[in-house]
């Protein structure tokens, strides 16, 4: 336990990935119904088991898919209620390198936890018409409670399987209160914001509980989050009838501090520059297109058996820099009755 781990670092540790949603909606009078499968979290970090932090996590995935059906009322022209049920679906995998009692240092095996489950959760909202062309949306999302369950497996450094058993992790998703203004200036321009603050304080540890017949102590990966907020202005132009552009600025505060930083989530505050366009091919066909560049903060991995989670994995120091992300988004938008709507955006 005392050996040298090295200094062997890593690069992009990140794949580029795909996440699909779709929405559908149905108004009458006054009701309004409606239906969107989205991943509103996820991760995927691939670091090779060689490095240095090989102790604490070579690979990690959370694969999160949730639908929400929903319903809304209006209830006069100033306001609308609606709500929904979420049905989320999580599905985990994490890997790492594990110190084999009484084994030189060189050798090291593996350990690899995987789990699912499904959760059940809601949704609140109300939009507030402040005055023709502003209004003011604000909206509750709960938090979701998943007990995912799996298995825990124990491999040697030849890659022969020497245990496994089930195992169970508790996991509760954050709620999220999130608030958005929307106001056209004129027929052109329309001014955007948004604040979004998630619940991520109340994630502090995640807790692996092996259930097999010689019981075992379960395997804690120290979090110690806080909470989350996000910012966001924007605005829209409207070049003409069939074309809408937009730019945007956002500003995000992670629940991920320097003192508990790890990198399975080695997340920082983070800053936004989007801009995208809708183009109205018919009254009924638009399509969506954006771009946006995030810039993430450099910071520290200052990880010690000081934390009695981290009691067998030695002490990590490292950096995070560089970091960014890009994302290319492409939507495609489908009416199925025939009002003019982008037209009547810019009639005088």
């Amino acid at each position: 336990l005392g050996a040298n781990l090295g200094t062997v670092g890593v690069g992009d540790v990140v794949d580029n990935g795909t996440l699909p949603t779709s929405y559908i909606s149905y108004a009458w009078d006054r009701w309004a119904v409606g239906l969107a499968v989205t991943s509103p979290y996820g991760l995927i970090t691939d670091a090779p088991c060689n490095w240095s932090g090989r102790y604490y996590g070579c690979y990690s995935r959370i694969f999160d898919m949730n639908a929400t059906t929903s319903v809304a009322y209006r209830v006069n022209d100033w306001l609308t209620l609606g709500g929904g049920v979420v049905i989320n679906y999580i599905d985990a995998k994490l890997n790492q390198a594990q110190i084999l009692t009484g084994a030189p240092s060189y050798l090291q095996g593996s350990a690899e936890v995987n789990g699912d489950d499904f959760g059940v959760g809601f949704t609140l909202g109300a939009l507030f018409t402040l005055r023709p062309g502003t209004t003011l949306g604000i909206g509750y999302r709960s938090a979701v409670d998943q007990n995912l369950s799996g298995s825990v497996t124990s491999s040697l450094p030849i890659g022969t399987i020497a245990g496994q058993a089930p195992a169970t992790a508790g996991l509760n998703l954050p709620d999220q209160i999130t608030a958005s203004l929307r106001s056209q200036l004129d027929p052109r321009w329309t001014v955007l914001g948004t604040v979004e603050w998630t619940n991520w304080s109340n994630l502090q540890q995640l807790v692996i509980q092996p259930n097999s017949a010689v019981p075992s102590a379960p395997s804690i990966l120290s979090l110690h989050w806080q909470d989350g907020w996000f910012f966001s202005g924007g605005l829209e132009y409207q070049w003409d009838p069939k074309l809408t552009l937009r730019a945007g600025l956002a500003y995000e505060i992670s629940p991920v501090t320097d003192e508990y930083r790890t990198p399975r989530l080695p997340d920082s505050n983070r800053l936004w520059l989007s801009g995208g366009l809708t183009y109205a091919w018919t009254d009924n066909l638009s399509i969506d297109l954006a771009y946006t560049h995030i810039f993430g903060d450099s910071g520290p991995i200052n990880l010690s058996p000081l934390d009695t989670a981290n009691l067998t994995r030695g002490v990590l120091v490292a950096e995070v820099n560089n970091a960014y992300v890009d994302i290319v988004s492409v939507g495609v938008r489908y009416r199925f009755d025939s009002v003019p709507v982008k037209t009547a955006l810019i009639t005088k």
